[in-house]
């Protein structure tokens, strides 16, 4: 279970170890938007972490980096053909991101120990729900306040103009950066001096 906390919290991808943060900033204009990229990427990490974990035993060491990265790619646009076909709108909303996950999860699963096949589940689980996670709240905040909405609905409504610098990139960054500043003073990381 300390693998699945790690990933969730305290070695967040996005909030900790500040991986994955343009598509954090560029999809997650909406919640739906923000949702849908975490559950993808959460699958996505999830199922190479399996195959991955799998092929391990039978890869020479000077070529697990290249087999990783051809796991991802194939797993990636395995996903994208499939969403193209179903859902061609989503496709268009995630834009370049979502091809650009086979990176974003590369760096993810970095790092060479081999590990037991249940830490290894756990780990990608952790890693890609903490991942999942950041993108909805990222977009709640962002689509609460740059349309008063939520997930499409209308929560605010009046003469107020909403707050549209949420809904850019550099809005984006600023409520990222509030939300890794506010992850930080909870943790009480963050702000060490070093020599």
């Amino acid at each position: 279970m300390k693998q699945l906390w790690e990933g969730l919290f305290t070695k967040n991808p996005v909030l900790v170890l500040a991986l994955g943060l343009v598509p954090a900033v560029a999809v997650t204009t909406t919640a739906m938007n923000g949702l849908a990229l975490g559950i993808i990427a959460a699958i996505l990490l999830v199922a190479a972490a399996i195959v991955n974990w799998v092929l391990a035993p039978h890869v020479p060491e000077n070529a697990k980096l290249a087999v990783r990265m051809l796991v991802l790619i194939l797993l990636v646009v395995a996903v994208y053909s499939l969403l193209l076909g179903r859902n061609p709108g989503l496709v268009a909303s995630l834009g370049i991101f979502l091809p650009l996950l086979a990176v974003d999860e590369l760096l993810l699963q970095a790092g060479g120990e081999r590990r037991g096949f249940g830490e290894e589940l756990l780990r990608a689980c952790g890693q890609g729900l903490g991942f999942a996670l950041v993108l909805v709240v990222l977009g709640v905040v962002r689509e609460f306040l740059g349309m008063g909405s939520i997930f499409g609905r209308q929560i605010v409504t009046g003469s107020l103009a909403p707050l549209s610098l949420a809904g850019s990139v550099p809005g984006g960054m600023v409520i990222l950066g509030l939300l890794m500043a506010l992850v930080n003073l909870v943790t009480k990381r963050g702000g060490e001096l070093h020599d």
